[in-house]
């Protein structure tokens, strides 16, 4: 039999690929150093903490046989939307995509139910962001197409990665 590099419980995995999300997110976080607005920076670095700190909680909990999957879920969708609102002053900047994790982790773990639901939770995130970018930038004025649009892939994604997990159970 041959022996995978992860294990085969979702929830496992998720801890697994939380752990390898910190070094990215530390790295992140010292490559801007210098181009956060006032007070911007001092969150990025405790958003990261609060990261790593639950990334080792959340995979000694796993390993203990705890399981945890709303709370796991609630606390990636947390920290994703502070790490969305925090870069939400770089223009042009992809971060809002982080949204996409959670959603794919509630579509895996809850199915078409969690696919369909998690959206709803990124929706101030979204909103946030959005209004966020208007008010710093100053570019152009809050637009709610640019909630709804992200909003609708969110949900479209989720119900593909649900449906497709309840199919696999």
């Amino acid at each position: 039999m041959i022996q995978r590099p992860f294990p085969q419980d979702t929830g496992a995995w998720i801890a697994w690929v939380r752990l390898v999300a910190v070094p990215f997110a530390l790295l992140e976080v010292a490559i801007e150093r210098g181009n956060y607005p006032p007070g911007d920076e001092r969150w990025a670095w405790v958003v990261t903490a609060v990261l790593g700190a639950g990334a080792i909680a959340f995979f000694l909990a796993g390993r203990g046989g705890a399981a945890l999957p709303l709370p796991a879920l609630a606390f990636d969708t947390v920290v994703v939307s502070a790490y969305v609102l925090v870069y939400s002053f770089e223009l042009g900047t992809p971060v809002r995509e982080l949204l996409f994790l959670p959603v794919v982790e509630a579509g895996l773990r809850f199915g078409a139910r969690g696919g369909l639901l998690a959206p709803l939770a990124c929706v101030p995130a979204l909103a946030l962001f959005e209004w966020r970018q208007a008010d710093r930038l100053d570019l152009y004025p809050f637009d709610a197409g640019h909630v709804l649009g992200p909003f609708g892939l969110l949900v479209l994604v989720g119900l593909v990665v649900g449906t497709l997990a309840d199919r696999a159970r």
